[in-house]
């Protein structure tokens, strides 16, 4: 049986794809009339990820965490490491 986790999207590969998003932009890969479309779907990725962000650094408040947790809007960041709270 095929592992579930191969199948699922995470917030790391959403991050790549608006960077690949951005980066065909930049390249010129969509014509005018694709532009309008494409900027749609490129800010709403961008402000679901912001928000993901934030919920993760009031989670993170929340829990008093020893680390903070890694920004990954604009920086491309993997945060593969799993936090512990403190003190244990």
């Amino acid at each position: 049986m095929e592992n579930i986790t191969e199948n699922q999207i995470t917030i790391v590969d959403l991050d790549l794809l608006r960077n690949i998003v951005n980066l065909a932009c930049t390249r010129g890969a969509f014509n005018a009339a694709e532009a309008r479309q494409v900027g749609e779907v490129y800010e709403k990725l961008s402000n679901f990820l912001k928000a993901v962000v934030e919920q993760a650094q009031a989670q993170e408040d929340v829990n008093n965490l020893d680390e903070p947790v890694t920004d990954i809007i604009d920086g491309g960041g993997l945060p593969p490491v799993t936090k512990t709270p403190k003190g244990e």
